[in-house]
């Protein structure tokens, strides 16, 4: 199964550092960067391609096109960013302004699950790391059983 991985606009690299790039990559990841999604579906992201000057600022995008996907991980920093919960039905925020889930990860939205400091806040990365783990147990589970269907 190839796992890609999809960066938002924002800049032409990932956050991650070269050595967990590398690693993701001798694990088949392909990375695909300066494309903005405009909105997830059952069948994949909408996304814009975009453009960017020296400075990071937009300077074109391109027509809205389709990446076909049975799964989509967001991972969206230290909040939940409202353009995301606000486009994606079925996504509630917790009274702290963070994305609401169960113990487990679960989202308001069947089969999307959130971890990570858009869950907890922010925390230390041993905090997040152990929960996220817990979560992507979670994940394979319900990945496994949709399979089996």
């Amino acid at each position: 199964m190839a796992i890609h991985v999809v960066n938002e606009a924002r800049r032409y690299q990932t956050a991650a550092s070269v050595r967990e790039v590398d690693y993701a990559k001798a694990d088949g990841v392909e990375f695909y960067y300066g494309m903005r999604p405009t909105r997830i579906t059952d069948d994949g992201v909408y996304y814009k391609k975009v453009e960017m000057d020296e400075e990071g600022n937009i300077t074109s995008t391109s027509e809205e096109q389709f990446f076909p996907c049975s799964s989509v991980i967001i991972a969206i920093s230290q909040g939940a960013q409202n353009r995301i919960v606000s486009t994606t039905t079925g996504l509630e925020m917790s009274s702290h302004g963070l994305l609401a889930t169960d113990e487990h990860g679960h989202t308001t939205r069947e089969g999307i699950f959130a971890s990570g400091d858009v869950v907890l806040g922010a925390r230390t990365v041993v905090e997040a790391v152990k929960y996220s783990k817990q979560v992507a147990e979670e994940m394979d589970e319900y990945l496994t059983k949709r399979r089996e269907k």
